[in-house]
């Protein structure tokens, strides 16, 4: 790995170096035949068990997984209430209907004269009349239409509100899409490493396996100590424990990973053993910059400061009185005493002209509320850069890291294959043969550890971005 640039500046570059040019260390017999019995394993696993890729894991996800359908159809009640909002806009058709029989009846006396008294007809009426209701169903009914006037700019206020918060559930669904694939890209790496251990451990097994008649053999003619006997069932029984326990631990992450992508927890699969990084570079000014316009969480404290201020404004527009436009219909069926139709035209007005300086401490409040989101606007932004910047140096420790453990693996294969040759040719004994399997165990172990952090470190890194793919 290699750095160009000044540590500070913004042209600083991250050089990933590859791996693919690493000398191959020379397969001895055994090496080979072993290596066969793992293509025809790997051929009875292919048809057994289709081969899911990350990218495609990652689709499976973004389309299946419960969390993210959940975060869907909170942009779509968003959407509905929005809809819903629009309709305010429109006038507004009421109507009220109340029937009942009377308990009793009603009476009530009209004086005489009380409606006038003329020279030709004298005091109307006569005398005194009562009028009575008698004890029947009867009825009322109300009908109304309503159109807003000047409340259609605080429904314009409204809407503004109810688009913000669609878009802060757009927001909400991105960031959920984009926590889901950074969480399959790690579980997909932990499966790989898993199955890596699983296939080495096998190749070990079946070596230790095949070694094992010629060690009895060689005990028998006085040829090996009986220790060294026991040394390789030892190592062979560690080994088949180690296989039970990788092989557990696959399938309990099979289900989490078949559950991540909302599956059936009993579908099986493989994953793709994917070849260490060719050469990248990073630009730390750029990979900042597509943060700053990527992440959900700055567009979401953009859009709380705007939600804050437009509440603001729906305050302040609470000083406008409410003024409608209507037509009201009204209807007394089987009432003798009252007309049976009534209808008007005109307009309706409400307002409270006296509120004690309610309106203008919540006015106040929502702009201290106003100046909180801005802050946190600013915040946040320094978070993402923190965290990208972050990542960032995690990805080169990590790539530091798995080049040194591709060292380390290559040095103690090639110190496997000098140490079998000399025991072949009966230079060394069969213990330091076994110490320096168990040494490469070590090293394939450290390699693919390494392997699994630097991908891990680098799905932390695209997530920092703001990326989904």
């Amino acid at each position: 790995m290699c750095r160009r640039g000044s540590e500070g500046g913004s042209n600083r570059r991250l050089c990933l170096a590859d791996l693919s040019d690493r000398k191959k260390y020379r397969m001895t017999n055994t090496g080979a035949a072993l290596v066969g019995l793992l293509a025809i394993a790997a051929i009875a696993r292919a048809q057994t068990a289709s081969e899911l890729a990350i990218d495609d894991a990652v689709a499976l996800a973004l389309k299946g997984n419960r969390e993210v359908q959940s975060a869907a159809l909170d942009v779509y009640r968003a959407k509905e209430q929005t809809a819903a909002l629009k309709t305010t806009r429109l006038p507004q058709f009421q109507v009220y209907a109340l029937g009942g029989e009377l308990l009793r009846q009603v009476s009530f006396t009209v004086p005489q004269g009380s409606l006038g008294s003329f020279a030709a007809t004298g005091p109307i009426p006569a005398q005194d009349q009562t009028v009575t209701q008698p004890r029947q169903f009867a009825g009322f009914i109300l009908g109304q239409v309503m159109q807003p006037g000047s409340q259609l700019w605080k429904i314009h206020l409204s809407l503004i509100s109810s688009q913000l918060h669609e878009e802060l559930a757009q927001q909400r669904l991105r960031q959920k899409r984009q926590d889901t694939a950074q969480s399959v890209r790690e579980l997909y790496y932990e499966l790989v490493q898993t199955q890596t251990q699983i296939e080495s451990t096998e190749a070990n097994v079946k070596t230790l396996v095949a070694l094992q008649p010629e060690i009895d053999r060689k005990l028998v003619e006085l040829a090996v100590l009986k220790s060294d006997s026991l040394a390789v069932r030892a190592r062979l029984s560690q080994q088949r424990y180690q296989l039970v326990k990788f092989r557990d631990a696959s399938k309990t992450q099979k289900e989490s990973f078949n559950r991540l992508l909302g599956r059936d927890l009993k579908i099986e699969f493989s994953v793709e053993v994917e070849p260490p990084p060719a050469v990248e570079e990073i630009d730390l000014a750029a990979a900042q910059s597509l943060a700053l316009r990527q992440r959900p969480e700055i567009q979401e404290a953009r859009l709380k400061t705007e939600e804050a201020e437009t509440e603001v404004r729906r305050q302040r527009a609470e000083y406008i009185p409410d003024i409608s436009a209507g037509f009201t219909y009204a209807t007394f069926p089987n009432v003798s005493f009252l007309p049976q139709n009534f209808m008007s035209a005109g307009f309706l007005v409400q307002w409270e002209p006296f509120d004690w300086g309610r309106k203008r401490h919540k006015a106040n409040s929502l702009r201290a509320a106003t100046k909180q989101s801005m802050l946190a606007e600013r915040d946040t932004e320094q978070q993402v850069l923190v965290d990208v910047n972050k990542r960032f140096r995690a990805v080169a420790e990590a790539r530091m890291l798995l080049d040194t453990a591709a060292l380390t693996q290559q040095e103690q294969r090639e110190k496997l294959r000098e140490t079998m040759n000399r025991y072949t040719e009966k230079a060394v004994l069969l213990s330091d043969a076994l110490q320096q399997q168990g040494a490469v165990v070590q090293a394939d172990s450290e390699y693919q550890s390494a392997l699994a952090s630097f991908w891990k470190a680098k799905a932390d890194f695209d997530r920092a971005l703001g990326r989904e793919y």
